[in-house]
């Protein structure tokens, strides 16, 4: 008798901490705040959510599900993945599946997979490197294929080489400008580089000489001359970009004297012995995968309340920091962002309205684009 009564109330002790848990104690109350927030909440209902996880109960699980109007995909995401114990029945998966706004597949994913007690980070490891290179060799295959089509549609060209982002894109967005005579349009993205992605000194030298290339285009256009017309100064301060300049401007520069005027440039390694005369270097996967980079998207873009940037690193790569600036290239706001991919929300509920421009940088390699606050 006296067993019963003591493992009765131990049962009772046990019985009263998990109410108290499961859901904070009050699921009709959780149930109630989650189905009338609005989006202006968003931060802090995923803060009391996260908070009273992993107790949240299926009902709550749903209803946090279907608040695709205040929480962004990322959040309920976070929110499912820190309860797995009710992840391990097949009805709240089938339901992400299913529902109005289902989430994305590759969550669904990890999420099979945090049920069964796979980590966080091994499930990000294997499963979205895999997305990230077929996401990024389709807007590679996209310019190729315009690039060798009959008829060269120059807008489309450039909306995917800005999808693509980085500094050789814009680049090539440049000389569309050029080849079509928009001079201000070349000239005035070309001025924004810098900014854009926060040149070091040594950048900005090489960027002058960049500039100093498109300037000598423009002139000669404006005069109606052409690379072979140049005259003694203008070929001397191009021999000089040329001897000088490391990137493109140098690289340019070196192409018109050898074209024009004779110059024999030579980019070689220095190999001190014959050693390596019949050696070919072996296909690198590293260098293959850093050179399509890593890859950022931004969405709702004009956003309110919140903004959601979407981003993928390449393989081996641990980390990446995406920063926010103004039109006067101030710093607003800098983030560091890790796993193979992912998503981070920015708060833009007290920012002010207008045009901002975001960078990704993984390792020396940078993605950039605009976004717009509206209020």
């Amino acid at each position: 008798m006296t067993d019963t009564y003591t493992n009765l109330t131990d049962y009772n002790n046990v019985k009263a901490l998990y109410d108290g848990l499961k859901d904070g104690g009050n699921t009709e109350n959780l149930l109630t705040e989650v189905e009338t927030s609005w989006p202006s909440d968003m931060w802090e209902l995923r803060a009391e959510l996260l908070g009273k996880s992993p107790h949240l109960s299926m009902e709550v699980l749903k209803a946090t599900a279907d608040k695709t109007d205040v929480l962004p995909e990322s959040i309920i995401f976070e929110i499912m993945a820190a309860n797995p114990d009710e992840l391990k029945k097949d009805e709240l998966i089938k339901y992400l599946e299913d529902k109005e706004n289902p989430l994305p597949g590759y969550m669904i994913d990890i999420l099979k997979q945090v049920s069964m007690g796979t980590s966080y980070k091994t499930v990000l490891q294997k499963e979205m490197a895999h997305h990230n290179r077929l996401k990024t060799r389709a807007a590679h295959d996209m310019i190729r294929s315009l690039l060798n089509d009959t008829l060269l549609y120059t807008n489309e060209l450039r909306n995917w080489l800005d999808n693509l982002g980085g500094k050789r894109a814009d680049e090539q967005i440049i000389s569309s400008y050029l080849q079509e005579g928009n001079y201000s349009g070349a000239l005035a993205l070309a001025g924004m580089m810098p900014g854009l992605y926060n040149y070091s000194e040594k950048e900005i030298v090489e960027h002058n000489y960049y500039t100093e290339l498109l300037d000598l285009r423009l002139n000669l256009d404006q005069q109606g001359r052409s690379f072979f017309d140049l005259d003694s100064t203008e070929v001397t301060n191009l021999a000089y970009i040329a001897n000088n300049s490391k990137g493109t401007g140098g690289a340019q520069a070196r192409g018109i004297l050898e074209s024009a005027y004779g110059y024999k440039f030579c980019n070689c390694l220095y190999v001190p012995d014959t050693s390596g005369y019949k050696s070919s270097s072996s296909f690198s996967y590293e260098a293959f995968n850093k050179a399509f980079g890593p890859e950022i998207d931004v969405n709702p873009n004009p956003a309110s309340d919140w903004v959601a940037f979407n981003y993928a690193l390449p393989d081996g790569e641990a980390e990446g920091i995406i920063k926010i600036s103004d039109v006067n290239g101030k710093i607003i706001e800098t983030f560091t962002v890790t796993g193979l991919q992912g998503q981070k929300v920015w708060d833009t509920w007290k920012t002010n309205p207008g045009i901002y421009f975001y960078t990704f940088t993984v390792n020396g390699i940078t993605k950039s684009g605009k976004l717009v606050i509206n209020k």
